[in-house]
């Protein structure tokens, strides 16, 4: 059983809201786009986060505030701020890398973002499909099974790489409510974004 205190909570959230999340007191400023960035795979998304574990003997930790996801398809930064504005972390991959900067400078260091949560959580929680969930699409691999979709055939909900994911209320960009479910080694993990409008 992963067992996690308040301090890998930060982790949880900064690897699993890449999950893969600046100074203190400051709001996150998006990475500009590149020139040639492939738009269709562009994303850039503001809002809150809230994250709940619980675990098997019914303790509960939990760890919210704000987010800045900027993505442009070949490189991601995501930064996570407490509620008060203090810098919790900083996550940002590219292909072959991805990095977990803590706001006491510590790094951590991996070959992608799935790989980066193992390391930071000693546990395989797979968080790639976040790039995909935030669009309002199904992530590639692995197949998921899809229980709702709206009636522009969007999906609502589904389970993929072992989450319950239910996306709602779209805009031209994707979910702005998107709750992802998961248990893992006798813990509930519960994860919740609402994007600004």
């Amino acid at each position: 059983m992963i067992r996690l205190p308040s301090l890998a909570l930060a982790r949880v959230a900064a690897a699993g809201a890449l999950a893969a999340m600046l100074a203190a007191c400051a709001v996150p400023v998006p990475i500009p786009a590149p020139q040639g960035a492939d738009e269709s795979r562009s994303l850039s998304r503001v809002g809150r986060f809230a994250l709940r574990i619980e675990e098997a003997g019914g303790k509960q930790n939990a760890v919210q505030g704000s987010f800045a996801w900027r993505d442009d398809g070949s490189r991601l930064a995501l930064d996570l701020v407490s509620p008060l504005g203090a810098t919790l972390a900083r996550v940002e991959a590219v292909p072959g890398e991805a990095l977990l900067r803590e706001s006491n400078g510590k790094e951590t260091r991996a070959a992608d973002p799935d790989e980066l949560v193992a390391v930071v959580l000693g546990s395989d929680i797979p968080v790639s499909g976040l790039r995909d969930w935030l669009h309002g699409r199904l992530a590639a691999q692995p197949p998921a099974d899809v229980v709702e979709r709206d009636e522009q055939g969007r999906p609502l909900v589904f389970d993929q790489a072992g989450w319950r994911v239910t996306a709602r209320q779209y805009d031209a960009l994707g979910p702005t409510r998107l709750q992802m479910a998961r248990n893992e080694g006798g813990q509930d993990v519960d994860l919740r974004l609402v994007i600004n409008p």
